[in-house]
């Protein structure tokens, strides 16, 4: 339990380190630290890089997520989308457009935890649940 709470530690100063000044996470400074674990015996560093690995994809999770619409090609209302919830978050999000034709129309957003839709689909889907 011990070696878990330091490897913890270790990982959280890591994540630290490998960030800019907005937050974001740097792959240069990425690749740096993983060069300076390489170095360290597997048993040591194999417990920090997990945590690590856990620290920053949920950090990259906090300004990158992922919008799914039934056409991705209407990109005007991604960027309407984009900026608003960068508005409202208070710091840049990227989205990720991908194309999701079982949503009929409408659209699913990812950041992080949270996931925001709208769609006939959903819609459709909590009618038939009321329903039932």
């Amino acid at each position: 339990m011990l070696k878990e709470a330091k490897s913890s530690k270790i990982a959280k100063g890591l994540v630290v380190l490998s960030l800019n000044e907005e937050g974001r996470v740097e792959p240069e400074k990425i690749n740096h630290i993983l060069t300076e674990l390489k170095k360290e015996p597997a048993r040591r560093a194999l417990p920090i890089l997990r945590k690590f690995l856990t620290l920053i994809k949920r950090q990259i999770n906090t300004y990158e997520g992922s919008l799914e619409k039934f056409d991705s090609n209407a990109d005007s209302s991604s960027n309407l989308i984009s900026d608003k919830i960068s508005h409202a978050r208070g710091k840049k999000i990227n989205l990720v457009i991908q194309e999701n034709q079982s949503l009929i129309a409408g659209f699913r957003m990812r950041i992080g935890d949270d996931v925001y839709e709208d769609s006939i689909a959903s819609r459709i889907a909590r009618l038939k649940k009321s329903l039932t």
